[in-house]
C-alpha cells in the first residue's frame, strides 16, 4: 500500500472543480449515504467519462456489498474506500496477476527482520490484493487470506480504524483528520502525525506527497458515478 502509486493527473481532461478547492470535501446536510453524518461530497478533476476510471468502476462494483461493509466498519463514505482501492492497485487492474490474488509493488528492499533476501520470502511483490497491504508491515500479508477480496478490504479497515485512533489520542484537529487517516494509509500514521505536528501538508511523507489529495480526488470521481 505504500510504493504503489497511481497518479489522478494521469487521467483524462479536467471537470469544474465544484467543491472546496483544498479538497477535504464538504458536509452536504441530509445526505445519509454511508457516513452516518451526512452526505460528505469531494470535489474531483477527472473527467466523468474517464476511459481508465470507467473500467476501475467496473471492478470496484463487483465487490460493492463488501465496499459498503468496509465503510459501515470505519465510518467513512464509501467513495473514500473507492479512492483507495483505485490509488493502490486500480481495483486489480494493475496487480499481477490481476484481480484481488494480485501483487504489486516489485521494488526490491534491504532486508527487514525475518526477511531472508531484497523480495519477500514468499516470491516477489511486497504489496498484496485489492487494498495493497503490504510484506513487510503486517503479519497478514505475510500469513493471512489476503487474496481474499472481503479479508483484504476487512483488513484495510483495520488499518484505518488504527489511523485514527491514533490521531484522535493526539487530538488532531478535526478539520486534518480524514486526510490524515488517509495518508496514514500509505506512509503510516507516525510518519504523518510528523507532517501535521511540523506544520506540513499531511501528505509530506506520502508516495508522490499527494496521496490523501489523490484519493479524495478518487473519491470525488466515484461518487459522480452513483457510489
Amino acid at each position: 500500500m505504500g510504493l504503489f502509486s497511481f497518479f489522478g493527473s494521469l487521467f483524462g481532461s479536467k471537470t469544474t472543480n465544484q467543491y472546496s478547492a483544498g479538497g477535504g470535501g464538504i458536509i452536504v446536510s441530509g445526505g445519509g449515504g454511508s457516513n452516518t453524518t451526512g452526505e460528505q461530497r469531494f470535489a474531483t478533476t477527472l473527467a466523468i467519462n474517464d476511459s481508465t476510471m470507467l473500467r476501475q468502476l467496473q471492478q470496484a462494483n463487483k465487490y460493492r456489498s463488501i465496499i459498503l461493509e468496509a465503510a459501515q466498519k470505519t465510518n467513512l463514505p464509501a467513495a473514500i474506500i473507492c479512492g483507495i482501492g483505485s490509488r493502490e492497485s486500480h481495483w486489480g487492474l494493475a496487480l499481477t496477476p490481476p484481480g484481488p490474488g494480485g501483487r504489486g509493488d516489485f521494488a526490491k528492499r534491504p532486508l527487514r527482520g525475518a526477511r531472508t533476501g531484497l523480495e519477500p520470502n514468499d516470491g516477489p511483490g511486497y504489496g498484496r490484493g485489492l487494498m495493497q497491504i503490504d510484506y513487510d508491515w503486517h503479519e497478514f500479508a505475510r500469513t493471512g487470506n489476503w487474496q481474499n477480496e472481503r479479508a483484504n478490504l476487512l483488513y484495510a479497515c483495520t488499518v484505518l480504524n488504527s489511523a485514527r485512533s491514533f490521531f484522535e489520542q493526539r487530538n488532531v484537529p478535526a478539520t486534518q483528520m480524514l486526510r490524515a487517516i488517509i495518508a496514514a494509509y500509505n506512509a503510516g500514521a507516525t510518519a504523518t502525525y510528523g507532517c501535521i505536528s511540523a506544520g506540513s501538508d499531511v501528505d509530506c511523507k506520502t508516495t508522490g506527497r499527494d496521496y490523501s489529495k489523490d484519493v479524495l480526488n478518487r473519491a470525488g470521481w466515484f461518487q459522480l458515478q452513483g457510489w
